[in-house]
């Protein structure tokens, strides 16, 4: 097979179907974007399979995989085999044969993919073919899939080949382009995202459950300008979310992880999933659940594998600031368990390697799927406390008239008092590092710790009890060896 982000140029074939809410849909087969794209609802359609790759669980396993077990605050657990067989990633050994970094590469791409058929597809598109659907909206959430499926390689690659065009077989030849030109890419789609897409306030949260909404533009903009360092631009992308009024702080952080709490109202954008047993599949590639549900509730007391354990060093960080109520909503304990799993499940209990496990995943017998591999659990993406914590590291980090300390602890506060914590009040570097513990508190287990130690040069420090981090050959991922290989040596390897 050749390079695999451009092995889906024959034919452009990959227009899978989806089935989340609003992207319970029929498969769209095999036709290419000269004579797919002729009704409106071919258009919906190519934005549904756009958005298929969000759920894809070898993308999201990637998600913890990453962002939580290579750092300090979770490891990876499950059978003895599982352990050595990850052991060299979380030693920041990074084999370029992990078959996780290739399910990273190769399922962003084939997102990114779709996005660029979706997006090319409809601009081609007359205006008055779209009755029920707006053409713009599908636009603005085909160009924000194409920017998140970007950031999420770049931040683990760096330089990525950049496509923004449905590739044709001229591009197979294509090599890593500059990060920074990616980042200029990523940032074009989502202002203009930003300027079609809706408000929540608009959608109809009973059909439109999980579609991209302007906030969420803006939020993950904020996002990428915070790993760019452009603080001030952080600034304006961020207080376009507050200018919104459909957001607000949900007053109890565990009920946010609870079924009852998808889509409330600190939810900018969620990975819709749900139990339906006609969707699921021994493959698992187009079940409709969580298949991270499974992987990572509790061993033998449960029917899941036992992944993603948190360590006691997380436990610990909440337990020094006295943040009890996000420790007791993350960290789930056998005494919990005692009490959820009836004596004779939690008699059966293995391989419990630090005592912890993500209670965000776990899910009370009563609510488990039949079908393991889908269960009802979203996928939390982009939450309001982000973007507080964002806008506030941005006026720490650029304090400006009107966007300083001052407000960056006023930001910062609120994401504290919500779980009945003191106001900070420190000043200069005291406060960026109150502000990083933050972020760490307030989204234990949910795949970022990782990404923001090595965004702030603070991974080396941060990660000691796990291994030698060397920045210049660890804050990136080793590209695909398979991917090289295909390519023939034009795709090339990150610093070793």
């Amino acid at each position: 097979m050749r390079l695999n982000i451009l092995g889906v140029i024959i034919a452009a074939t990959l227009f899978y179907g989806c089935s989340d809410d609003f992207l319970n849909k029929t498969k769209l087969g095999t036709l290419t974007t000269d004579n797919y794209f002729v009704t409106e609802n071919d258009a919906f359609q190519s934005v549904v399979a756009a958005y298929s790759d969000l759920k894809d669980y070898r993308y999201t396993v990637t998600i913890w995989c990453f962002g939580d077990v290579l750092s300090e605050d979770a490891t990876y657990s499950g059978s003895d085999d599982d352990v050595q067989t990850f052991a060299p990633m979380e030693s920041y050994n990074y084999p370029a044969d992990n078959p996780r970094i290739l399910d990273r590469w190769r399922i962003l791409f084939r997102g990114v993919n779709k996005a660029n058929q979706a997006i090319d597809g409809i601009s081609k598109m007359d205006d008055t073919l779209f009755k029920i659907q707006n053409k713009n909206r599908l636009l603005g959430e085909a160009l924000f899939l194409r920017a998140y499926y970007y950031h999420e390689l770049v931040i683990a690659f760096g330089d990525v080949p950049l496509m923004t065009k449905t590739p044709t077989i001229d591009d197979i030849r294509l090599t890593r382009t500059p990060v920074d030109q990616v980042y200029a890419q990523i940032e074009k789609d989502l202002i203009a995202a930003a300027d079609f897409l809706p408000a929540k306030s608009t959608l109809n949260l009973a059909t439109d459950a999980g579609r991209i909404t302007k906030a969420a533009a803006n939020a993950l903009l904020s996002r990428v300008y915070l790993y760019e360092k452009k603080y001030d631009d952080c600034k304006i992308a961020s207080k376009a979310v507050f200018a919104e009024t459909d957001y607000s702080l949900v007053s109890n952080y565990a009920d946010v992880f609870k079924l009852s709490g998808e889509h409330c109202s600190e939810s900018i954008l969620e990975i819709t999933q749900y139990d339906s047993p006609s969707g699921a599949s021994v493959t698992y590639l187009d079940n409709n659940g969580n298949f991270q549900v499974l992987l990572m509730m509790p061993s033998g007391t449960t029917y899941g594998y036992g992944y993603n354990q948190p360590t006691a060093l997380l436990a610990k960080a909440y337990m020094s600031e006295g943040d009890s109520i996000r420790k007791h909503a993350t960290l789930l304990t056998e005494d919990s368990l005692r009490v959820w799993e009836s004596a004779s499940d939690f008699a059966k209990l293995v391989r419990n390697r630090t005592g912890y496990y993500n209670e965000k995943f776990y899910l009370k017998p009563a609510q488990r799927s039949l079908l393991r591999s889908n269960n009802a659990t979203n996928f939390r993406l982009i939450r309001l406390p982000e973007v507080y914590l964002n806008y506030a590291e941005a006026c720490a980090m650029h304090p400006t008239s009107g966007d300083g300390e001052d407000e960056a602890r006023t930001y910062l506060n609120k994401v504290r008092t919500r779980v009945h914590l003191a106001d900070k009040t420190s000043t200069g570097i005291a406060l960026f590092d109150d502000i990083m513990l933050e972020r760490r508190l307030e989204f234990g287990g949910e795949g970022r710790h990782y990404w923001d130690m090595v965004r702030t040069g603070k991974a080396a420090t941060a990660f000691v009890p796990k291994g030698t981090f060397i920045p210049a050959t660890c804050n990136l991922l080793p590209v695909p060896q398979a991917e090289i290989d295909a390519s023939g040596g034009l795709i090339t390897q990150n610093p070793r």
